[in-house]
């Protein structure tokens, strides 16, 4: 199945939460919150939904969970119900007992809907995983390799889950550079030219970002800061962002079929954990962007610690998950506003629960200052301020204050 999002998440005994719902749109879904909330437990149990492997979770008798997918006006609702799991599982070994469909109250639905689980999934819904490992090794390649027909390669990428290593992007990108004058490459032809022509609009002011060749040692070379550089050798940050773009071509050039593979039409979606992992800040500003202009017509659903990030989200994209002692039910839906006018610390301190933003020698030197000033001693004062100016930016807006108050203590 190619034209779909997922609506929703719902899961009662599962992992920290006794019940936990999580409502996504269509677009773009910036999960945040704090270390523990449970951000990479929702993109693990949506991939719970559809494949049976659970070994990564602790589940019993009373676990249930289930997604809502929204398909044309279908609704279909992919997971399982209470009873499907022993409550005897050792850790790490948790194994299906019966396949239980998902307990969905119908009585409101007056849209075409089906409800069904892992083990007799219909029409494949086939996501695309990404988790944290986003460097590219080097691997010689000796060749362009046989690809797998998409009904394999579905059953492959229902397997992946955020533990699985990402593709190997080096020889995804030599098939295509021999592929491309295939008269039987058509969309791969087109997915290939733009992806060239967006690489250097992927990358921040003034990089040069460009491929250049690949020559007789299927070796790719690019361009970055004027110089010329091999794939491996490109900085921490560039390998994260074409590996996760090349990664997504790759998945709809493989899962989708023929006919429906060109990524400017494409539709799913797409999880991604840490998507701000090894992003210089102007990247991670830019991103969202990025993302959209090569695929804009794909969900994104993508944890993130990352204030830049959020100040880059439009309205309803962003889903703040916070955890409360002793609480264990949670409800949480995209907020409807935008943090494009919040400072880097607003966000961090009211949005992402950062509660020791504020520098303790910063705050200590203020409170120093003050006091100087209202004994009237200038001596003290001035050395202060001197201090103060050696750890802070020249624009500081306390510092300023203080000279003026340092320049009225003069006059007296």
């Amino acid at each position: 199945m190619t034209n779909y999002f997922i609506n929703s998440f719902y899961a009662e005994n599962f992992r920290q939460f006794s019940k936990i719902s999580v409502k996504f749109n269509k677009k773009f879904n910036f999960i945040t919150g704090p270390n523990g909330c449970g951000k990479s437990s929702v993109l693990t149990g949506i991939h719970h939904c559809l494949y049976h492997d659970y070994n990564s979770s602790r589940l019993d008798s009373n676990s249930c969970f289930h997604i809502e997918i929204i398909s044309n006006s279908k609704k279909i609702f992919l997971g399982l119900g209470k009873n499907s799991f022993r409550g005897d599982s050792a850790y790490r070994k948790t194994n299906i007992y019966t396949w239980q469909n998902p307990n969905i109250d119908v009585s409101n639905l007056v849209e075409n809907f089906e409800i069904t689980n892992p083990g007799t999934q219909g029409e494949k819904i086939v996501p695309l995983f990404l988790g944290t490992k986003r460097s590219i090794d080097y691997k010689q390649i000796n060749g362009t390799t046989r690809e797998e027909p998409y009904q394999q390669s579905q059953s492959s990428y229902l397997r992946r889950n955020l533990q699985t290593e990402n593709s190997n992007v080096k020889q995804w990108f030599i098939n295509r550079y021999f592929a491309i004058d295939k008269e039987w490459a058509v969309e791969e032809k087109i997915n290939w030219h733009f992806l060239l022509e967006n690489l250097p609009k992927l990358a921040p002011n003034g990089s040069d970002f460009d491929y250049v060749k690949t020559g007789r040692d299927l070796e790719p070379i690019f361009t970055l800061y004027g110089q010329e550089c091999y794939l491996e050798e490109l900085s921490a940050g560039f390998q994260a962002i074409f590996s996760v773009i090349a990664n997504i071509i790759e998945w709809i050039e493989k899962t989708y079929p023929e006919g429906s593979r060109n990524i400017q039409e494409a539709s799913g979606t797409v999880l991604i954990d840490e998507l701000d992992l090894h992003l210089h800040p102007e990247w991670q500003f830019n991103i969202r962007e990025g993302l959209e202009a090569l695929f804009p017509n794909l969900q994104f659903i993508v944890t993130t610690h990352s204030p830049h990030l959020l100040a880059s989200a439009k309205e309803g994209e962003v889903i703040v998950m916070t955890r409360e002692t002793g609480q264990t039910e949670y409800h949480f839906e995209p907020i409807n506003k935008r943090y494009s006018g919040w400072s880097t610390d607003q966000i961090l301190e009211d949005i992402m629960g950062v509660k020791s933003l504020k520098n303790k020698d910063y705050e200590r030197l203020i409170d120093e200052a003050f006091d100087a000033y209202e004994t009237k001693d200038k001596l003290k004062l001035l050395s202060v301020m001197e201090q103060l100016k050696r750890i802070t930016h020249s624009d500081d807006t306390i510092v300023q204050v203080l000279e003026m108050k340092m320049a009225s203590l003069e006059l007296q």
